[in-house]
This record gives structure tokens, sequence and C-alpha cells, in this order.
């Protein structure tokens, strides 16, 4: 005989069970990984890397869509309103996540809303590196020269509100210095005239400065993460030069649609963690300056929501605005 209890049991249960079906049957189709930005970056790159450690853990070709533009945001939003499934995921940043809902007026996506974090994937520390005849061969040496002239000192970005223009007005503010900024089309040509000697330094990512740090073509005065970095171990962190409390890391996030089932989001995570804590992929991302970062997704929207606290106070002290 069916009681009033067990009926509602049974309702209960045929209501989870096509959740559970689908979670179960995940994945039965390729996944696309929206890289919100064009080819070639480190962004790209780790992307890549991520995307084929993860094939492999999760049982489905993963395909990378690079959907670039408006600092990553066009990318962000399609994967927004993509079907919560599973099958549409995003490869956000720190950036994308973080400073973007306050570098711009008018953004379509609402990241705590629109989103649910699947997992964080790598880090990587920026350096401050100086023209090689620049008088300041550390960190203090170098606050020092800026304190004896005020916004004199020119450093280049990659444009306003990139990473490399936030990073040195977080620098600025922590060693109470004045620089003078010049914002460029992208990193490579303010790498390039920094080179040239036309501009005095940039606080860059360091897969992009190291080549040229080690070539000795550009002097390294200090790293920007809590800790010295293993490729430039007798590079100073930016604190210990002076910066009081200055840290801060670029980093990567696989995040899926609002809605997306827990169970599939929970297994998207464990592959991933499982994927890029592999020796394999922990050697190619140390290859190109970056360090892997597995997360649980309550770890990554807590450093989600931690950047976007830090950068939105860097934003509106400093008045910076990408439109």
């Amino acid at each position: 005989m069916t009681t009033r209890r067990s009926f509602v049991a049974l309702l209960a249960a045929s209501a989870l069970a096509p959740a559970l079906a689908a979670a179960q049957a995940f994945p039965s189709q390729p996944i696309t990984l929206v890289v919100p930005f064009p080819p070639g970056g480190v962004t790209d790159i780790t992307a890549r890397i991520v995307a084929q450690a993860l094939e492999k853990k999760i049982g489905a070709n993963i395909v990378v869509e690079n959907r670039g533009g408006a600092g990553g945001n066009i990318g962000a939003s399609v994967v927004a309103r993509a079907k919560a499934d599973g099958y549409t995921l995003l490869y956000g940043t720190q950036g994308v996540l973080a400073a973007n809902p306050y570098l711009y007026k008018s953004i379509n996506f609402d990241v705590q809303k629109d989103f649910t974090p699947v997992g964080l994937t790598y880090e990587t520390a920026h350096m401050l590196v100086v023209r090689p005849d620049l008088p300041a061969r550390t960190t203090e040496e170098f606050i020092a020269l800026a304190k004896a002239s005020p916004g004199k000192l020119v450093y280049g970005s990659s444009g306003v509100g990139g990473g490399s223009h936030l990073f040195m007005e977080y620098f600025q503010h922590s060693a109470g210095i004045k620089l003078l900024h010049a914002p460029y089309k992208g990193g490579g040509p303010a790498l390039t005239d920094l080179l040239g000697g036309r501009l005095d330094a940039m606080l860059d990512s360091i897969p992009s400065a190291a080549t040229q740090v080690k070539a000795g073509k550009l002097r390294a005065l200090g790293v920007s993460g809590a800790q010295r970095d293993p490729e430039f171990p007798d590079v100073p962190t930016l604190a210990e030069g002076g910066a009081k409390d200055f840290a801060a890391v670029s980093w990567g996030a696989i995040m899926a649609p609002a809605g997306t089932p827990d169970d599939v989001v929970r297994k998207l995570s464990l592959a991933l963690s499982q994927a890029i804590d592999e020796p394999g992929t922990r050697k190619l991302m140390a290859e190109r300056g970056a360090s892997v970062n597995p997360s649980t997704p309550e770890q990554a929207a807590q450093r989600i929501a931690q950047d976007q606290e830090r950068w939105s106070t860097v934003i509106r002290e400093a008045g910076i605005s990408a439109e």
C-alpha cells in the first residue's frame, strides 16, 4: 500500500532522477572552452594546456574557442548566456572576473549571478623590470628615485585597465610613489619601447619579461607575488623591497553558466584538479612562467571575491575607466 509519506518520497526521487541521470551521463558530447582573448597570449596558451590535460580526465574532447574583444567581456557574455549543461565553459581570468566589472560602466554580465566557478587553473606573478641604464638596481632604489622626482619616471602598460596597468597602480599606492603612465595597445609594443629606452619601467607578467631579463636586456627589481619566483630566486618580492603589504598575481579560472547542475560542476571540478596536478601539466605551465592552482569551486569563488575587493579599490582610487 502506498502511504502519503512514501508517495511524497517517490515524487522527490522522480524530480531528482533527471539531474542525477544527466550528471552520470556527462559528458556525452564535446565540451567548448571559450577563451575570451585572441590566440597566442598567456591566457590562450595556458587554456590549451589545461584543455589537453582535462580531456584525458573527463573523457570528452574539449574544443578551445577564442572569442576576444572588449577586454574579455565578449567571450564572457557568450558563456553567461549559454545553456547551463556543462558543455560551454569560460576560461576566465583575474582581469575579466575581478577587474572588468569595475572598469566598464556597461557590462552585460554579472560574475556572481551569471556564473558558477568550476575551479582555478594557474597563477603567475608580475615582475618590475627597468631599462638597464636606469640608476636603480633594487626596488628600494627605484622607490627612492621615484620619490625624488614625482611623476617623472615613465612606465608602460598593455593599455588602460590591463593587468600591467592595474598592478603598477597598486604598486604605486603600496610604495607611496607617483609615476607617469604610458598606455599602449598591447604589452608587446610597450615592452619594445622599454627595450629601446623610451620607457623607464614596466610591471609585466613573468612569462612576458623572462626572456629579456635572462638575456640581460632588462633588469629585474622585484616580483609581485607573496613569495619569490622559483625561476628567479635571487629577485626579491616587491614587499621585501619596500612596497608594504604588496602581493598580487594573475590567475585563471574555469567558469560554468549559472544553473549548471551541481553534480556536473563537481565532476568537472574534480577532473580539472586532477588534470592540472599531473606532473606533465605542472611542467608545461612552469616552462611558461606559471604555476598550477588546483581548487574547489568554493575556493575559486572566494578568490574571485577577494580580488574583486582589491581591484575595485585600486580602480576607484586611481579613477581608472576602460571606456
